[in-house]
């Protein structure tokens, strides 16, 4: 995207009319005090973002409406014209968008390094922090300052005709078998626990190279009583029992490798909805809705994107229940996800 510097980008601003804003922003009452005199609730502030966080609008966010409001309750009360601490006044809308553009706003809030973290103590939720970049994006700002962009890539060494346990067999099976009442450690329904390489090969019954002589695969493709999952779940697609015969038919190993993996221009069909099949649709069906969450397609996403509840768990923020149980998403993954939100979760 092509950057401008602040005159020339106040100046297309005016031009468009953007300049009707300065003249609707709200006067500041009563937050005029130095740094020093902000204290740092946590009740008080958890309280206002669990409020928010039902009314996430991370769609079309204004700035009156939505940052100005942020930025109140989090911020201004030490970066404000009489105390702009580290030199940052969020007070106004022009020198918010002058700390957009040179990438301290989002420096900031995100707590990276090379800036000073605000608010000190904490991180705004993931809804106001995704709000604040949808803001951004509506501006014509980049999330991301070009001279500071960092893509978190992973270069693949995997060998694509190899189907390898750690990747791709494990997640599939603990988030289609090893769930509550059926076959983890708790559970062990029939003896059977399908939660580890080991426990797999040997309560499953795993003969390698000889899928049609291995009970846990016999079952897969059973049509009786036998059948797994039993009804009312839904069987395993043709995929994926194809990639765990597969997997029996190499030897049935425990191995693993370094998936190539790009979050930039991420998609929720090719690149998010795949990771949820592998690592969480098995747990969150309309037949196991897992702590009453379900994951039934794009809509189901989009509305735990935006309440903040997906990226809370799959990073292991306090307050949300982990996801994956049995291993977190690599970071690259995670910013497979992010960046989806980030641009407005693209089908």
């Amino acid at each position: 995207m092509k950057r401008y510097c602040l005159c020339e980008k106040l100046k297309i601003m005016k031009e468009s009319k953007l300049w009707i804003r300065l003249l609707i922003v709200p006067i500041l009452l009563g937050i005029t005090g130095a740094c020093t005199n902000y204290s740092f609730d946590p009740d008080k502030d958890q309280n206002v973002n669990d409020e928010q966080l039902s009314e996430c609008n991370t769609l079309d966010p204004t700035f009156e409406k939505e940052i100005l409001s942020v930025l109140q309750d989090h911020c201004i009360a030490c970066h404000n014209s009489n105390a702009p601490t580290a030199g940052y006044d969020y007070s106004e809308y022009d020198k918010v968008i002058s700390s957009a553009l040179d990438g301290s706003l989002l420096g900031t809030i995100e707590h990276q390094d090379g800036y000073s973290p605000m608010p000190p103590s904490y991180k705004l939720s993931d809804c106001n922090t995704s709000m604040i970049k949808v803001w951004m994006l509506s501006e014509g700002i980049d999330t991301i300052p070009v001279s500071d962009t960092i893509i978190i890539t992973e270069e693949s060494d995997c060998d694509p005709d190899t189907v390898y346990f750690e990747n791709s067999v494990l997640p599939l099976v603990v988030s289609s078998c090893a769930t509550t009442n059926c076959h983890d450690a708790a559970s062990h329904k029939d003896g059977i626990i399908l939660t580890d390489y080991t426990s797999i090969r040997t309560t499953g019954e795993i003969k390698p190279g000889d899928p049609n002589d291995s009970e846990f695969f016999e079952t897969l493709t059973d049509n009786g009583d036998d059948r797994m999952p039993p009804l009312p779940y839904a069987r395993l697609d043709s995929d994926q029992i194809e990639l765990l015969r597969k997997w029996i038919l190499q030897g049935a190993k425990n191995n693993s490798c370094s998936e190539g993996c790009d979050p930039s221009g991420a998609t929720f069909t090719n690149d998010v909805w795949p990771l949820m099949q592998t690592y969480c649709t098995g747990c969150h069906s309309d037949a196991n809705p897992g702590g009453g969450i379900v994951l039934s397609g794009y809509n189901d996403l989009v509305a735990l994107a935006n309440n903040g509840s997906l990226m809370g768990s799959v990073k292991y923020e306090a307050g949300y229940s982990a996801m994956p149980t049995n291993q977190q998403l690599s970071d690259c993954q995670i910013s497979v996800l992010q960046d989806w939100i980030d641009n407005s979760f693209p089908q």
